[in-house]
């Protein structure tokens, strides 16, 4: 048991396991096509889709209800429109016209993409919450049939006598007790 044990704290098996803030350092790590200099239009499109990010994420969070047809998209999905307005911007120009367009398309579908996802767990556990459970499952037929059989058999072990449940209790009872008791 303790060889399992050491074989399990060794460095390549704790090397090889993957730690989730791993997954959000790796978002939030500048990429290559972001520019050092924070006044470049790259990093602020970069740190503004991030902002965004949280933002939604806490939005997601907070929502509390299932989704209909009525739930706006603008919940769980960052517009392109938002991050241009924030940075005063045509969203034309950033997400096409310029050199580094591509690359911030790419990271805008991926970071729409988690949020989506996001909302998607977030809704999956809103619709388990909600979930009818016991007699609220049931529909009225089947609980006034219910109803009828309970009132049935109660009516039926009312109007049994003593003498007739003694009788039974006694049909029931083992030979040996019968015969201490001498019946």
């Amino acid at each position: 048991m303790t060889d399992e044990l050491d074989e399990l704290m060794t460095d390549d098996f704790l090397s090889s396991l993957v730690d989730p803030r791993d997954e959000e350092t790796r978002i939030l790590e500048r990429p290559k096509w972001v520019s050092e200099s924070i006044e470049h239009t790259t990093f602020k499109a970069w740190n503004v889709i991030l902002e965004l990010r949280a933002l939604k994420e806490k939005n997601i969070k907070n929502y509390g209800r299932v989704a209909d047809k009525k739930t706006p998209k603008a919940l769980y999905e960052i517009k392109k429109a938002d991050v241009a307005n924030l940075m005063g911007i045509s969203a034309q120009g950033l997400f096409r016209s310029s050199g580094y367009s591509d690359e911030l398309r790419g990271f805008y579908d991926v970071v729409n993409t988690e949020l989506l996802e996001l909302f998607e767990l977030e809704q999956n556990k809103q619709i388990q919450r909600c979930k009818k459970t016991g007699i609220r499952k049931k529909c009225k037929p089947e609980l006034v049939n219910e109803v009828q059989i309970l009132r049935e058999k109660v009516n039926e072990l009312e109007c049994r006598t003593v003498k007739d449940t003694l009788d039974l209790m006694l049909k029931k009872m083992p030979l040996d007790l019968r015969r201490k008791l001498s019946i």
